[in-house]
């Protein structure tokens, strides 16, 4: 088992209390170390929930609760049918435990967050990335290195978002809260919404939420560089029949918005054909056990012509009729230019 690694964040206010030397003096230390990452590991647990995992009393979960409290961890409780406990927003930020693993994946992930399309993220990853380098071992270091020296990033052409909306969309998909939003349609036309945020999802190189669109009775996506103000209403959302979040994104972004809707039947399982096509670029749907149907969108028939005769495999175009001799004139330009270098 690796050993973690303590991070001190700091606090303005406050000098946070080192939970490593708790669990020097206390034999109970592996239990409240235990304890942490189980509620880190999601938003809220039942006392009994807690006391099965750490096969404890509920009694003893109580102490444990109230001793992390005095070491600076937020941890919020609710009693009666449904309470609970769960981290709170607490005005200090306590140490961060981390294994090898997670502190290895941080690093990477600090080193690469400067092509994502989120406003003032490469500034603040560069001086978190600095700080979380400073204290890892050299092992975990020469790790990080031989990743990222390997890896060419590619700057994102994406519009950028604020990250502090990103946040707000985040927490209320994480907490379950009802979102009002401000939205500019793709007509340019303002709305205010109320929705049951569920998932963000990011896909070729934008992020969307989707959410359940209370107005309307329907789950949509919105893509977030479009949302104007989100404000959490703290009011419980509700989720009838959630659909599957990037199913329903590669849906939208690869169909719904264009002026042609092609449907092309593969003579490949779909595993082999999704394998060609990069995620977000369609979508892929079984056909029988031997073969596919593939549904993409394009504002131009000639964009269209390359997913056709590009992927390599037996085609049928279903729909639409017009794309037929779009693609059969690419074929004859195809076997003039071969006939000429012959």
């Amino acid at each position: 088992m690796s050993l973690p690694i303590w991070i001190r964040v700091s606090s303005r206010t406050s000098v946070v209390l080192d939970l490593w030397q708790a669990v020097r003096v206390s034999t109970s230390g592996g239990r409240l170390l235990r304890l942490l990452t189980l509620l880190g590991s999601r938003a809220w647990w039942t006392g009994e929930d807690l006391a099965d995992r750490l096969e404890v009393t509920t009694r003893t979960v109580r102490r444990d609760i109230d001793r992390l409290r005095e070491l600076g961890y937020p941890i919020e409780a609710l009693s009666g049918p449904g309470g609970g406990y769960g981290f709170g927003r607490g005005g200090r930020l306590p140490p961060l435990l981390l294994e090898d693993d997670e502190a290895v994946a941080m690093a990477v992930g600090l080193r690469t967050a400067g092509a994502a399309a989120v406003t003032g993220a490469a500034e603040a990853a560069t001086r978190a990335s600095v700080k979380l380098e400073q204290v890892l071992p050299p092992a975990l270091a020469a790790q990080v290195d031989a990743i990222t020296k390997s890896m060419v990033l590619v700057g994102s052409r994406g519009e950028e978002i604020d990250s502090s909306l990103l946040a707000v969309l985040a927490g209320t998909c994480r907490k379950g809260h009802r979102l009002r939003l401000e939205y500019k349609a793709r007509n340019g036309v303002e709305t205010e919404r109320l929705v049951d945020p569920f998932r963000l999802v990011h896909i070729r190189e934008r992020w969307y939420l989707v959410a359940h669109d209370i107005t309307k009775g329907e789950w949509r996506t919105f893509r977030v560089d479009r949302v104007l103000k989100a404000v959490d209403t703290a009011r419980k959302a509700e989720y009838p029949d959630p659909p599957d979040a990037v199913e329903l994104v590669q849906l939208s972004v690869s169909t719904l918005p264009y002026r042609y809707q092609a449907v092309i039947r593969f003579d490949t399982p779909p595993e082999t054909l999704s394998a060609r096509i990069p995620p977000g670029y369609g979508l892929v749907e079984a056909d029988g056990p031997e073969a596919s149907v593939f549904r993409i969108g394009s504002n131009y028939l000639d964009g269209l012509v390359s997913h056709v005769i590009g992927l390599g495999f037996d085609f049928t175009i279903l729909e639409p009729p017009e794309l037929i001799p779009e693609v059969q004139r690419a074929i004859d330009r195809l076997s003039r230019s071969i006939a000429d270098q012959s």
